[in-house]
């Protein structure tokens, strides 16, 4: 029905509208792709690589000790010998020296604006005390504009995710205080740092909030003020604010997840959107970060459409070093329709052609939904979520979210516009797929690669089931390692065994796609670093090395699968395999120099491997020194 592999084609009348535009002024309008498998022509090489163990990803030449590089693109792939007649007077020469190189590492799910704003804003992830809490808040006043507002944080987090090593220190939770805090902020550990800058923090799990002196002021709270409604105000003996703001908590399922988040309903209006400088400066240092850990693309969900001119313009200034395929919610689908978009819809470095939407919470704080009720509380099976405000529930009809859900969806993939769906609990991923078939069966079969977003716990019949529909798995392996430590506390041990099941996905003939699900949720925090899960899929241990055997260990994945699934694989299910994710001819030059050898070193030793070099369209972009 869709013909994705074709040099892509853009409508000749693309109607003005608000969204994208700035994008859509300069985006190419076709695309050449060179022709895998000729060799080198007569001009010479912009770069050689030379003495490595290549992991091409390449089925038909999986190993190389050479390559060479023109117009950013591989033109040679093969021994040292055959990149003789490819040097020039102006050739860059990378001796390798035998160390390892593979494609570039392309993650299939970045929440881009919240990790560029972790990392050059506020992270509060391992703050529980009183020093780490004003210290980390004076660096970022220093480096904020004036009147820039300082939020999230997302304090205790590592706490509260290692609570036996808190009991193991001595620590106690206040036995008077309902929401279980660890550290509690005071106005009087920062007042006098921030001054006149607003701050409005976090605790990860949004029951509790922070506000200083001046963000208190902008809200109206004081002394003599009532509480504002829904939220209650922490206050001295003579009802001076703390700074300490407490929303209500869910009680009708085991969840931290909030009925409403009434703290920031009410300072949202109050806090100005970040400016445009500072979103820069966020998407430069999420860029650096994935540079030094090997990154060269990355899917992008949720972000504010503002940073396609960010991209845009960055890209324009020579400084882009990461490829994206935006992903907007599935709700934009007609604005994309309207503008021609739909898969392949782009240039080498930002593409479009996908939506994305929910379906279940997560099993971080037992929200993800399942045909059977939790282990650890009978009186719960999740929760069906709004398909597109991921931290509210769903209408009280789950059957009229279902309903939206799926006509939506419909109209998009009518479009040929690429589906991916949030999916954890077995019920949750098992409803998508009778969704996919109803699909099918009204718009007809297309190479569509429906995107089975985390796919964290499936049904045997479910996983055997996706395999047969084409059904790409966009999993984030780490997970397991992080999870492992207590999901058959939450659903037992049977059930257990159909999360992240690797081995099995594959054996069902599924294409498996990598990534980080940087920077994580309310329940965790994912590290853009590919090593991680790498490391996960191939051994099911914690970082810690648990359990010694593997969890779970027949679900594992060799190193070279893993590989494919961070590489070629991320490439497949962004319709992008003829443009990138293996070291082959004709394809974009973007690769990884690692320091040890993947495929042959002690797995356990994965998660400690680095990236010595970082390669895009055959410029370096990281280099240790």
């Amino acid at each position: 029905m869709f013909h994705t592999h074709a040099p892509i084609q853009v409508c000749a009348q693309i109607r003005r509208t608000a969204f994208l535009e700035p994008f859509l002024a300069t985006v190419a309008l076709t695309m050449f792709f060179l022709a895998g498998g000729a060799q080198a022509q007569s001009a010479p090489a912009d770069l050689v690589v030379q003495n490595a163990r290549v992991w091409t990803v390449h089925a038909d030449q999986p190993w190389a000790e050479a390559f060479a590089v023109r117009d950013g693109r591989f033109i040679a792939v093969g021994s040292n010998t055959d990149m003789d007649a490819l040097r020039g007077p102006r050739t860059e020469t990378i001796n390798a020296e035998g160390a390892f190189i593979t494609p570039g590492f392309n993650d299939n799910h970045v929440h881009f604006e919240a990790t560029g704003r972790l990392l050059f804003g506020l992270n509060l992830l391992d703050v529980s005390d009183e020093a780490s809490f004003r210290s980390r808040i004076a660096e970022v006043h220093d480096r904020y504009p004036d009147g820039t507002w300082i939020t999230g944080g997302d304090w205790s987090a590592y706490e509260e995710w290692n609570a036996n090593d808190v009991a193991r220190a001595g620590r106690q939770v206040d036995p008077d205080d309902p929401y279980g805090n660890l550290f509690t902020p005071h106005r009087s550990m920062v007042d006098d740092i921030t001054g006149v800058r607003p701050v409005l923090v976090r605790r990860f799990d949004r029951k509790v909030y922070f506000a200083n002196g001046a963000a208190l002021a902008i809200a109206g709270i004081d002394r003599r003020s009532p509480d504002p409604d829904g939220i209650r105000v922490d206050r001295r003996e003579d009802g001076t604010p703390t700074g300490v703001l407490y929303n209500p908590v869910a009680q009708d399922v085991a969840s931290t997840l909030l009925v409403r988040d009434n703290v920031i309903r009410l300072f949202g209006p109050l806090i100005d959107a970040p400016t445009r400088a500072q979103r820069t400066e966020e998407t430069r240092r999420a860029w650096a970060q994935m540079a030094r850990v090997g990154m060269t693309s990355y899917s992008d969900v949720t972000s504010s459409p503002v940073y396609v001119d960010i991209y845009r313009e960055l890209r324009e200034k020579g400084e882009m070093t990461a490829r994206v395929r935006y992903r907007p919610p599935l709700d934009r689908w007609q604005s994309m329709a309207d503008l021609g978009i739909r898969i392949g819809f782009g240039d080498e470095w930002i593409r479009f052609g996908a939506v994305k939407a929910w379906i279940d919470g997560i099993m971080g704080n037992s929200s993800a939904r399942f045909y059977e009720p939790y282990t650890h509380n009978p009186s719960s099976r999740g929760i069906w979520r709004d398909i597109m405000f991921p931290f509210e529930r769903s209408p009280d009809d789950p059957e009229e979210m279902q309903s939206r859900l799926e006509r939506l969806a419909l109209e998009a993939d009518a479009n040929g516009i690429q589906l991916t769906v949030h999916a954890i609990g077995d019920e949750a991923n098992g409803y998508l797929l009778d969704m996919l078939e109803r699909i099918t069966a009204k718009n007809g079969s297309w190479d569509r690669r429906f995107r089975l977003v985390h796919a964290q716990v499936m049904q045997p019949e479910d996983i055997a089931r996706a395999g047969r529909l084409n059904v790409v798995p966009e999993v984030q392996p780490f997970h397991a390692s992080d999870d492992m430590r207590w999901m058959e506390e939450r659903i037992g041990h049977e059930r257990s065994r159909g999360a992240y099941a690797f081995r099995s996905m594959l054996n069902a003939g599924m294409v498996l796609s990598f990534g980080s699900d940087s920077p994580g949720t309310n329940a965790s925090r994912y590290f853009l670093n590919p090593m991680l899960g790498i490391y996960a899929a191939v051994t099911r241990k914690t970082l810690s090395g648990e359990p010694v055997e593997g969890w779970f260990p027949e679900e594992r994945i060799s190193a070279e699968e893993a590989i494919h699934a961070y590489t070629m694989g991320t490439a497949y299910a962004a319709f992008e395999e003829d443009l990138k994710g293996s070291i082959e001819v004709g394809k974009l030059a973007d690769f990884v120099v690692l320091s040890d050898n993947l495929i042959e070193m002690d797995p356990d030793g994965i998660k400690d491997v680095t990236v010595l070099r970082t390669v895009v369209g055959g410029r370096t972009v990281w280099l240790e020194r």
